[in-house]
């Protein structure tokens, strides 16, 4: 590589940090939180030896989330708190590379920054930079509240060094969907679709009893090969550490290898000629967003599908301590059983919490990137309203978001069932994955009202709120916050800790009603202002 490929990077690297001022210290001190809470938690039980060792031992918790390795309060954090931190920084690594490469290219800004006396690699380079030293600054702030509280430097290091392996090789992720894709939706989306592989990695890895090849291919669990305050296998991050390289290395190669705006996979280009039924804006929202509900959904029938057949496998036993917990979730458990209660929990992960929930918001997204790129003033120069235009993205998200939700529970109660062999499986899971339409629904509306009265900041509130949900759902599994908070959330009304015989019907039908409101203020934000 010559030397003038990287001229300019420092620049770049000071307008990157002022551009991501409040966005990069949110997903840099979440890890820290996560960590903290899971500490408060933790010394906060009267006897948490023997709580730690039922819940180790417990079946569906195993199957989830693994065994507590090592078995002692330091395992315990790590069991829950790194792997949580772990997200929060893979994530947050990935979704800034794209930012700064993918759609600094699509948007044009990057254009005009290589007129200037800038190299080909700077703006990928500063992009690293920033990422990895924001997982870095992540990993010391960690070890920091880990030495804080009394425990071993050693491990504590290890945990902060785990924790930024796994977010710098999600940076490498991110910098590769940047250069194989040629919009930064698809880029964010390759992100997602990598995360979900790891997940399935890391349930199969757990299943398998915490210790098998697959914790390899999830860095979310890749303190369960360091072993940070057991074993202490340092000698690991070297193997992290030549992943990483190679992502970044496929990344750069391909960076010279394409043109400007480009990218691997080139974008499809429409027919020539089209079908006279092709004649109303419905039809164009259904057109461009197809694809991608059929990708979600492929994604959703494949996911649930193997992993729901995992399912006989997990025992029904309930341990004596964790069947006498006062938590809602222990209780829920109880009452349907490990294999249930883990299919419940695999729903709601799927299909509410971290799969259907970016779908909502990304589709609804959509019509800012058209708007942005004036294809939405070449479609309202015809004879269309704005309220036909958008409300037909707005159909195309709700009918959507019910098809893969169908998809979903399909494959799942498919999977559980014929492994089982009982069928009477089959109509639970699907109902389970219905009813998270009414809170899928409401994501949709809260997006279509930011887009339509403000579209600057609406993308970047609409994830905040998400992350927000997110976090007090957290905060509510480790003890922290009670349900009257969780009740604030979307998530509370098709929770997983209700079985779905007990789910609230005026619930769901008051929150499809509030999601129909959003949505329609929103088309009349959208209505009154000016097109951008």
């Amino acid at each position: 590589m010559k030397g003038n490929h990287f001229a300019g990077t420092s620049k770049l690297l000071k307008l990157y940090l002022r551009r991501d001022r409040i966005i990069m210290p949110i997903w840099i001190l979440l890890p820290v939180f996560l960590i903290r809470g899971q500490i408060s938690f933790t010394k906060a039980m009267p006897d948490w030896q023997m709580f730690l060792a039922e819940l180790s031992e417990s079946p569906v918790t195993s199957a989830i989330l693994g065994p507590i390795v090592p078995l002692s309060i330091e395992g315990a954090i790590l069991w829950r708190g790194l792997v949580q931190a772990s997200i929060a920084v893979m994530f947050g690594a990935a979704l800034t590379m794209i930012r700064h490469t993918r759609t600094e290219e699509a948007s044009g800004r990057n254009e005009l920054i290589l007129g200037r006396p800038v190299g080909r690699y700077a703006n990928l380079t500063a992009a690293l930079i920033i990422s990895c030293g924001g997982n870095m600054l992540a990993g010391l702030l960690t070890v920091g509240v880990l030495m804080g509280n009394g425990f071993a430097g050693m491990g504590s290091l290890l945990a902060g060094l785990t924790l930024v392996a796994s977010g710098c090789v999600f940076a490498g992720v991110g910098g590769l969907c940047a250069q194989i894709f040629e919009n930064s939706a698809s880029a964010r989306g390759g992100v997602f679709g990598v995360y979900m592989l790891t997940m399935v990695a890391m349930v199969l890895n757990n299943i398998g009893g915490g210790v098998t090849y697959w914790a390899w291919l999830a860095p979310e669990a890749w303190f369960r090969i360091t072993i940070p305050f057991g074993e202490n296998k340092a000698w690991t991050l070297l193997v992290f550490i030549v992943f990483f390289a190679l992502l970044m290395m496929f990344s750069y190669m391909l960076l010279v290898r394409r043109d400007m705006g480009a990218g691997l996979i080139p974008q499809k280009e429409g027919s020539a000629n089209t079908s006279p039924r092709f004649n109303s804006p419905f039809i164009l929202a259904w057109k461009q967003q197809k694809g991608s509900i059929l990708v979600w959904a492929m994604g959703m029938a494949w996911l649930g599908g193997i992993m729901s057949m995992g399912t006989p496998s997990i025992s029904e036993a309930i341990s004596f301590t964790f069947g006498h917990m006062n938590a809602l979730w222990a209780s829920a458990i109880v009452e349907l059983g490990n294999q249930e209660a883990f299919i419940a929990i695999l729903i709601y992960m799927l299909g509410l919490m971290g799969g259907l929930s970016i779908f909502a918001i990304t589709a609804v997204q959509r019509l800012r990137r058209e708007e942005k790129e004036h294809y939405a003033e070449m479609v309202l120069s015809r004879p269309v309203s704005r309220i036909k235009w958008m409300g037909s993205y707005m159909a195309v998200a709700f009918v959507g978001s019910v098809l893969i939700l169908l998809v979903l529970g399909t494959a799942t109660g498919l999977g559980w069932s014929i492994v089982a062999g009982e069928f009477s499986h089959f109509p639970r899971v699907l109902a389970m994955s219905l009813s998270k339409i009414p809170s899928v629904w409401t994501i949709i509306g809260i997006a279509a009202l930011l887009y339509g009265w403000i579209p600057r900041i609406g993308s970047i509130l609409n994830w905040l709120i998400l992350g927000v949900f997110i976090f007090i759902e957290m905060l509510w599994e480790v003890g922290i916050v009670g349900w009257s908070a969780m009740q604030w959330t979307y998530f509370a009304y098709a929770h997983y800790s209700i079985p779905i015989q007990e789910l609230s019907t005026m619930s769901l039908i008051v929150l499809t009603v509030i999601a129909v409101a959003l949505t329609w203020l929103g088309l009349i934000g959208f209505k009154r202002r000016s097109i951008s």
